[in-house]
């Protein structure tokens, strides 16, 4: 029988209750050993979920890294908390599973990677939506050449649900400029998404930023994200808002489409669903199953599960997770792509140059570009751009 895998949990938040608690608990070959978190209300909480004793339990998460017996952590911590760990878990000898995104700049991701490629350990990214069934079917569809080559990917998260973080930690830490941006960035789900259905490297970007929705709060990240990519032989387009909006895929190839629905026209992610269909080029409409079809948040807890399965099965075969760092990378670098061209008016090229200053500083350098003077993001003074 092959040994369990050995890991801790940095980090303690509302994703591990419905993702990585699933998870962890479900996989009988993947064993916890710790969980570290600067909360004590928040360790409370993860000792009842994993059943750990008090001595298993750390406030700092460098007496978790110093156990020998863990052979990986994942870290679930908000974004700008994340460097520093990841670094400190490599110099342990650990593999280190994180939480979307990678980082709040791409300097930052880049070190990352060269980090763990340094340790020789891996560095995956919790890219759940991979393992989502509708996505995975859909994925599939296009492979086996049901529509012909991809033209024009259309995900729409119009109606993404802005659910708050942890109470005991900072419930609105998700619209402050340490996010690293707003619900595109929230939400990059969609952004790796569109590069794996297309199969290809993104290579332009251009988009509309905004904030219509949270307007008289005085925003300092967006709530609305219009954006077009472009890659060498096709095209995707994100619709993305917190609020209430259209959700579903819309995709259109050389010799059909296909097109899929959630129950009461949600996003992805935040119900079921319900219609999936493709149309050959003579308009046959063809219906298909849903595999797996149940509630969204028991889809939602198997991803998590599959993708951590897949996270310990890349350790032991010593091969690429479904969802390594590059990815991760990539999905940033489109994601601050787009507030570069909500901001300037221009369309981005990709990926950023080093000197640029968003690479260095993520969000922080856009307060250093030259604003287009029609730039809805400037009018809504998002990004350190009020005036």
């Amino acid at each position: 029988m092959t040994n369990p895998l050995k890991v801790g949990l940095i980090g303690c938040g509302n994703v591990v209750q419905y993702g990585h608690r699933p998870a962890i608990n479900g996989l009988a070959d993947v064993e916890l050993l710790a969980l570290a978190d600067i909360t004590p209300a928040r360790r409370e909480i993860g000792k009842a979920w994993f059943n750990l004793r008090d001595d298993q339990l750390h406030a700092d998460y460098r007496d978790l890294l110093a156990i020998d017996a863990i052979d990986a952590v994942a870290i679930t911590v908000p974004q700008q908390f994340r460097r520093g760990i990841v670094l400190d878990a490599f110099a342990a000898g650990k593999h280190v599973l994180s939480e979307k995104p990678i980082s709040q700049a791409p300097a930052v991701a880049d070190e990352l990677i060269d980090a763990a490629a340094s340790a020789g350990r891996k560095l995956a990214m919790v890219h759940n939506y991979h393992f989502l069934p509708e996505f995975r079917q859909i994925k599939r569809m296009i492979s086996d050449g049901l529509i012909g080559d991809l033209r024009v990917a259309t995900l729409h998260f119009l109606g993404v649900i802005d659910y708050p973080g942890a109470a005991e930690y900072q419930s609105d830490w998700r619209h402050t400029m340490a996010a690293g941006g707003g619900v595109l960035m929230d939400m990059i789900h969609a952004v790796y998404l569109a590069e794996w259905l297309a199969g290809e490297r993104a290579q332009q970007v251009m988009a509309f930023v905004d904030a219509p929705e949270y307007a008289h709060r005085q925003p300092v990240i967006e709530d609305l994200a219009l954006v077009q990519i472009a890659f060498p032989t096709g095209y995707a387009v994100i619709h993305m808002a917190w609020g209430e909006g259209v959700g579903g895929v819309d995709i259109s190839g050389g010799d059909g489409q296909i097109r899929l629905r959630y129950k009461q026209y949600q996003s992805g992610g935040f119900n079921q669903p319900i219609e999936l269909y493709s149309v050959d080029k003579d308009w046959n409409r063809s219906d298909h199953a849903i595999a797996n079809l149940e509630h969204h948040l028991d889809s939602v807890a198997r991803s998590f599960t599959e993708l951590w399965a897949d996270f310990r099965d890349a350790i032991r075969d010593d091969r690429e997770p479904m969802a390594p760092a590059s990815a991760g990378a990539r999905a940033l670098q489109i994601a601050l792509g787009a507030y570069i061209s909500g901001v300037t008016g221009k369309v981005l090229s990709l990926p950023l140059e080093p000197s640029h200053p968003v690479y260095q500083k993520g969000i922080d350098g856009i307060a250093e570009l030259q604003a287009w003077e029609q730039s809805k993001t400037k009018r809504a003074g998002l990004f350190g751009l009020r005036e």
